[in-house]
């Protein structure tokens, strides 16, 4: 051990730059392979944490080609379901949409997500039960609550028939707690939220109000297609005119069942979801950039290898055995590695709270994953074992009379494996950037596109319970704002969700499907989206549409001041075709209505959840922002109204991939600074080694620029070569993430011009540098070496 020791400190003394380039190499590459796998085992785990989790399924249903698959259905069809076998154990039928909901407890206020159900709808997941019962969920008036929020609300974990206030405890929505169940894992469909139970008779044999989830338990041995059947011949019977369009083969395809495990995965309902390529695309890079430093590693230890051989070859004059000396030599690679994990984990420790945790949805808390630890470990000793292999045989393999006097070179078999090395290091840095390349041009159209609406002048904030009941005097006071041109209010904000509110009006031929924005008189004004036909609304308007031009387009009977379909609303004007939802649909061809609940509508309770405010041009909207919420907390004290820029919610619709691009773009990077630090070590090498013939270049003429020019024009033919096999490999990367898009921005020839100019321009930097000490060296003393 003291000898390794003492080798391992004279070579780290010796070759101090290097020694830390090829330690900083890895320590960068095992932190990104433990972030990076985090959220590997975050995806490929989602919904596992749920008891016998493979016998729980989430149905799915084909109503027609206009909707396609979906994931919402009435509460009859989900009865119909649950009663259509024997193996079903247990159904939950839950409210498609889980909020957050105000809750006062003790006299302080909480807001907390909330998802209902009828009867005891947790029957299917099986949370683990700490106090009380699940079946207190058949109970009006009880409520679930997880272990956290137990935590949270009292302090403890006793919290069973303790009481909770919905809203402020003067409201008098009196809550009982029936039992408090242990967390569900961060990464489950159904999260730990407070449950509670919808009444018995809500939408009791209402086939209309298409409002629910249905997931089911079954014993393992459910035959998913004489279920479809069975359901299907039951709607026949109950409900004919929900079936008598569909043929045998369609009824076939009524339902579907997806295991809960794949549900993570499924786009049925959220076109943002994970991609399972995007998963196995992450676990590849991992791996990549640990190959790269690994190659790296390698490099550094061959290029060190020329000047330790006469060292090493002293001690078997001096009776060491090869074999030891190679186990030295393997062992103190074992030790460099492990050092770099060290200083991984230090960094990880250092850098959790500066933004790298939005990197991923998992948590890099270091205890919360031993066993990535302990792989991480395994793979790092491995590297070490691996680098350390072949030049420690190398290095034992001259006579040593043979090496002591210094006559001894590389082969060219070994140059060629390490030009084959680096050319692979080279192939992901290529490979990477031309990927995050077309991610990039892709992301900056979303952003620079044409909406069709004013977004950079709009912002948005929800409104509390309280300034919905004023909304009037909100608009007044909001107006009175230096810099405000407009407010308005809206159930939704636009461009935030890839769904929104589906309607399904008239029958037969004159049969209409749309998407509905319930919003006020002001609206279209406010966000700057022009009527093209008809008018605008106007004070006093309810129970009225304006459709856009693709509903038109698809539905060509309709027309100003007409009923949009038989027994419908009248339309009162058309506009231009908006991106009211996200790329990943091609709104210029999806009908959708502007709508203004009337009469109607009056019990749907109150649907004001965003006020939009317009803001002049050339004022300061940070400003404007501070006085909004300022002006807002007259109504509602203490509150946030959490006022935003488009741009953020905008973002915020497509975090998914913008966290993939900046989890691509950062490896990248990274890759690439791995890469280069192997350049170095690989340059470091060749200057070594080639000392005397730059000597004698040197003594017959050649220049400093055309010794650099030498070593630059080797590099310069691997980068091509690399970069024409890495094209299509990026290329497909790229394409493969566009693929969640309907709207794509075309992928350009400069994307992979700058990829290539960008990598090659580091890298000849890279040579140049290591390069100019040995190019600029006197030649006398670089023959003397020799």
């Amino acid at each position: 051990m003291k000898t390794l020791i003492r080798n391992f400190t004279h070579t780290f003394r010796r070759f101090f730059t290097a020694s830390v380039l090829n330690i900083m190499g890895l320590a960068i590459a095992f932190a990104s392979f433990f972030v990076i796998m985090t959220q590997v085992d975050y995806d490929l785990n989602f919904n596992k944490g749920y008891k016998d989790y493979e016998h729980i399924y989430r149905v799915e249903v084909y109503p027609n080609d206009d909707n396609g698959w979906q994931t919402w259905m009435p509460r009859p069809l989900c009865e119909l379901i649950g009663n259509g076998s024997p193996h079903i154990q247990a159904i939950s039928i839950v409210n498609s949409f889980s909020g957050s909901a105000k809750f006062e407890v003790g006299g302080h206020q909480f807001e907390e997500i909330t998802l209902s159900g009828f009867g005891n709808f947790m029957k299917t997941f099986q949370p683990r039960m700490i106090a009380g019962s699940a079946d207190a969920l058949e109970r009006q008036g009880q409520v679930l609550i997880p272990r956290s929020m137990a935590m949270r609300f009292f302090g403890s974990i006793d919290a069973v028939g303790k009481t909770i206030f919905e809203g402020k405890q003067a409201d008098n929505r009196l809550l009982t707690v029936g039992g408090v169940y242990e967390d569900f894992p961060e990464n489950s469909q159904i999260r730990s939220c407070l449950f509670l139970p919808l009444r018995s008779e809500n939408n009791k044999d209402n086939w209309q109000n298409w409002n629910y989830n249905c997931y089911l338990r079954t014993d393992g041995t459910l035959d998913p297609d004489e279920l479809n059947r069975s359901v299907f011949q039951r709607m026949k019977e109950i409900v004919p005119e929900r079936v008598s369009a569909m043929s045998d083969n369609e009824a076939s395809s009524f339902l579907r069942f997806t295991p809960i495990a794949d549900v993570h995965f499924s786009k049925v309902g959220n076109k943002s979801a994970s991609s399972r390529t995007t998963v196995y695309l992450l676990l590849c890079v991992s791996f990549l950039i640990v190959i790269v430093a690994a190659i790296n590693f390698m490099n550094f230890t061959l290029a060190e290898t020329p000047m330790r051989v006469k060292s090493i070859n002293t001690q078997k004059v001096l009776g060491a055995t090869a074999g030891s000396l190679r186990m030295g030599l393997v062992l103190e690679a074992v030790l460099v590695s492990i050092i770099a994990l060290g200083i991984s984990m230090l960094f990880l420790l250092a850098l959790r709270d500066s933004g790298l945790q939005d990197l991923v949805t998992a948590s890099l808390d270091l205890t919360a994953h031993p066993l990535l630890l302990a792989s991480t470990l395994g793979i790092s000793v491995l590297i070490g074992m691996l680098a350390g292999l072949y030049p420690s045989y190398y290095a034992t393999s001259f006579p040593p009379a043979l090496a002591l006097k210094g006559s001894f070179g590389l082969s060219p078999k070994g140059r060629k494996l390490r030009t084959l090395l680096v050319c692979f290091q080279f192939f992901v840095a290529f490979m990477l950037v031309i990927a995050i390349g077309i991610m990039y041009a892709q992301s900056r159209y979303i952003r620079t596109a044409d909406y069709g609406y004013d977004k950079d002048a709009i912002v948005v904030g929800n409104m509390s319970w309280d300034a919905i009941l004023q909304k009037e005097a909100v608009a007044d006071e909001l107006s009175r704002i230096s810099g405000v041109e407009g407010v308005a209010f809206s159930q939704c904000v636009l461009s935030s969700s890839d769904t929104y509110m589906g309607w399904g009006r008239g029958s037969d031929d004159k049969h209409i499907q749309f998407d509905v924005l319930p919003v006020d008189y002001r609206y279209l004004k406010v966000m700057g989206i022009h009527v093209t036909e008809g008018r605008d609304f106007k004070p006093g308007d309810g129970d009225v549409y304006i459709f856009n031009e693709a509903a038109r387009k698809k539905y060509p009977w309709m027309a100003v001041d007409q009923l949009a379909t038989d027994g419908d609303y009248p339309i009162v004007g058309f506009c231009e075709n908006i991106r009211y939802s996200t790329f990943r649909n091609d709104d210029n061809s999806q009908p959708m209505a502007f709508f203004i609940f009337g009469k109607d509508y009056a019990d749907w309770g109150r649907w004001e959840n965003i006020v939009n405010v317009r803001i002049s041009a050339g004022t300061d909207k940070i400003a404007v922002i501070h006085s909004l919420q300022k002006t807002m907390e007259k109504f509602t004290p203490g509150h946030d109204f959490d006022f935003r820029f488009m741009d953020e919610v905008i973002d915020n619709s497509y975090r998914n991939e913008l966290r993939f691009t900046r989890q691509i773009l950062l490896f990248s990077l990274l890759a690439i600074v791995i890469s280069m630090i192997g350049v170095f070590g690989l340059t470091m090498f060749e200057s070594e080694y080639r000392r005397k013939e730059i000597g004698i270049r040197k003594i017959f003429g050649s220049t400093t620029g055309e010794i650099l020019r030498m070593f630059n024009k080797r590099y310069l033919y691997i980068l091509m070569g690399c970069f024409v096999v890495a094209v299509p490999f990026g290329w497909w990367i790229g394409l493969h993430w566009l693929e969640g898009f309907a709207e794509k921005a075309p992928i350009s020839a400069w994307i992979f011009l700058i990829s290539f100019l960008l990598v090659t321009a580091i890298t000849l930097l890279t040579v140049t540098v290591q390069s100019w000490r040995t190019a600029r060296e006197n030649p006398a003393n670089s023959i003397k070496t020799e």
